[in-house]
């Protein structure tokens, strides 16, 4: 039986009508709505699963351009979209406006699978084993919504068991210590998810998606990362913040404090033992970055992409053109196809980052209609600037004559000395005036972007005022180098799994850990494979001597370019207590694409300050309660500064 995309399932008082689901498989109704009762749940070994599934669905899409994850500095939405990621990187969330409903929707999945959990012994027509295993994977999604929760809202009551309807809002549970929250998930990691002898390693296809004991192994090390980092590990900005309640786990009283104000490298040890297990689980499984296999590094040839499609200002060898692509399939593989890195994955129906990434104008079809896209997120100068250049060397930003023409290629005059000579991920995931679109988008060929053009995919303030690119940039990241729309309206989509946890996080924070410890030889040795799939030399010992930026700035650095996209900032910024530094006004630059339409190529090509109200206080390391949560429980705190 498939692992379920779409499940409507019964749980007594939350009924719940769900949708997406991590990877693939097919529509299922466990019963008629009008007909559900809660035992019919758990009635036989299909609907019980199905039951687990529903219990899977509040696992969110980190790649969402509308969402929390995209306010930070890899790039920007024209302001008109007014999503939620804007409202909260100018500041606007508050407690009788969250920008973020996160906090209520997490905790009513919470819910839902304490529900199975109840009614799991009661289900019929299961193995024993099946009971263990499943047993198993609904206590690794209460880990999972509450580390959720933690990296989003900080300290937060652990929910073990199901409240009664009757709870009185003084009954209700306040937030835990950061650290004791922190040691009940890897407490439940350990004792009731990983001695589970029927949870296997890894799935067969049709279960791709459902908890492994590598997946756990992950979740725990990526929650005692984040316990090191220095938001939770003595620079909290709030120290006074108490809570009403006390804390008490384990025979260990914390009192009313919420987050230690004490350093302590011990975290850092804990987290270094947990990463290093997870990564040798996730190698022993044979799990490996992609890119090591000679299939992975030639997948193109399967699909007939030719390497002629790939544009490189100045040209590129072959080998060069090769990772280009490979790291554009290292996003859209999936598991089935030889995807090696991939850990786990989410498929989303409603994500539509790929559209709001694609141009205005890409192509015109026979019934005269053009494939246009929302053409918005923009990434910033930050971006471009930290992607290294094709030698391994960090870009050096104090050039004069970054924003000049190459003259490296006739044909396309004004593209910019910024742009030439660069890494592969640069030219695999981001996209520049002059450069190309994808690889075969226009019916079989890419796009050759001019957006200092009106009539093509500049701004045209009549036809695309709303979405129009912003920084003079866009992205190309999640786009599979044989996607192809034809004249006549067909095209090949598919829909590829977001990465939730991926190998390259395994070793990035394995290597941050050793950082913490100032054990450069440690660092890059997990550093450097994630350096060198994308064709970089290794760093060495010189490289961190001589270039002015410490070992963690490395491993920082390399965060941001492997991950850009991915959800990853937003939370690496906030537990690196880095909010001031990277989010504060004046901090968003971009090309001068909004000045005018049709520009000439030394208006269009200037460092401005993005125009849009973006501030930071440091409040926003938290993210605030609704009014509505904050009274129906009388002992939670709010956020502090909200």
């Amino acid at each position: 039986m498939k692992f379920l995309n779409h499940i409507k399932t019964v749980s007594g008082a939350m009924v719940l009508s769900l949708g997406t689901l991590v990877t693939s498989c097919d529509f299922l109704d466990i019963v008629p709505p009008e007909q559900a009762t809660l035992a019919d749940a758990t009635k036989d070994a299909d609907a019980t699963l199905g039951f687990l599934c529903s219990c899977y669905a509040g696992i969110g899409n980190p790649v969402k351009y509308t969402a929390s994850e995209s306010s930070v500095d890899e790039y920007v939405c024209p302001q008109l979209w007014g999503n939620a990621g804007q409202r909260l990187s100018y500041d606007l969330s508050n407690q009788n406006a969250p920008a973020d409903e996160r906090w209520t929707n997490t905790y009513k999945y919470i819910g839902q699978t304490l529900l199975f959990l109840q009614e799991l012994p009661n289900a019929r027509g299961i193995t024993e084993t099946q009971r263990e295993e499943w047993t198993a994977e609904a206590y690794f999604l209460l880990a999972f919504y509450h580390a959720e929760i933690l990296r989003f809202n900080g300290p937060c009551p652990i929910t073990e068991t199901l409240l009664s309807e009757d709870t009185t809002p003084d009954q209700y549970g306040g937030r835990w210590h950061y650290d004791a929250a922190v040691d009940w998930i890897v407490d439940t990691i350990d004792e009731k998810v990983l001695t589970c002898k029927s949870l296997r390693s890894i799935r067969n296809i049709n279960e791709t998606g459902r908890v492994t004991s590598v997946i756990a192994k992950a979740l725990k090390a990526r929650v005692l990362l984040y316990a090191a980092s220095p938001l939770w590990n003595g620079s909290f900005p709030y120290p006074e913040w108490r809570n009403k309640v006390d804390t008490e786990y384990r025979g260990k009283n914390y009192g009313k404090e919420l987050v230690s104000a004490t350093y302590s490298p011990e975290k850092w040890e804990r987290a270094r033992v947990a990463c290093e297990d997870a990564l040798n689980t996730a190698l022993n499984e044979d799990y490996m970055l992609y890119g090591s296999t000679d299939a992975q590094m030639k997948m193109y040839e399967s699909e007939k992409v030719p390497l002629t499609n790939v544009y490189i200002p100045g040209g590129a060898s072959n080998e060069f053109k090769e990772r280009v692509l490979m790291l554009r399939y290292l996003l859209t593989a999936r598991v089935y196809e030889g995807n090696t890195e991939l850990i786990w994955g989410l498929n989303d129906s409603g994500d539509s980052f790929l559209t709001a990434s694609m141009p205005n104008r890409v192509l015109q079809q026979n019934n005269g209609n053009w494939v246009n896209g929302y053409s918005g997120i923009s990434p910033l100068l930050n971006t471009v600037e930290r992607f290294y250049m094709a030698d391994g060397k960090r870009l050096d930003t104090k050039r004069t004559d970054l924003f000049e023409r190459s003259g490296i290629d006739a044909a396309r005059p004004d593209i910019i000395k910024m742009n030439v000579n660069r890494e592969a991920r640069f030219y695999a995931w981001l996209v520049f005036d002059q450069g190309d679109y994808s690889t075969m988008y226009v019916d079989g060929s890419p796009l050759r972007v001019e957006l200092k053009v009106k009539s093509k995919q500049g701004w045209d303030q009549a036809a695309f005022n709303r979405n129009h690119c912003v920084t003079g940039y866009l992205a190309q990241k999640f786009m599979r180098p044989s996607h192809t729309r034809t004249l006549t309206g067909s095209q090949n989509l598919k829909q590829y799994p977001r990465p939730l946890m991926r190998m390259a996080e395994l070793y990035l924070n394995l290597a941050e850990c050793y950082a913490a410890q100032n054990n450069t030889t440690k660092a890059l040795e997990y550093l450097n494979p994630v350096h060198q799939r994308a064709g970089l030399p290794a760093i060495t010992q010189d490289d961190i001597t001589t270039s002015g930026y410490s070992l963690m700035e490395w491993v920082r650095n390399e965060r941001f370019c492997e991950f850009w996209g991915e959800g990853q900032r937003f939370h690496d910024i906030h537990r690196w207590a880095k909010g001031p530094e990277y989010l504060s006004a004046g901090k968003h630059e971009g090309l001068n694409a909004e000045e005018m339409e049709n520009p000439s190529f030394e208006i269009f090509n200037k460092r401005v300050k993005v125009n849009q109200p973006f501030s930071w206080s440091n409040r926003m390391y938290l993210a605030t309660l609704g009014f509505e949560e904050s009274s129906k429980n009388l002992n939670l705190v709010q956020a502090p500064g909200y």
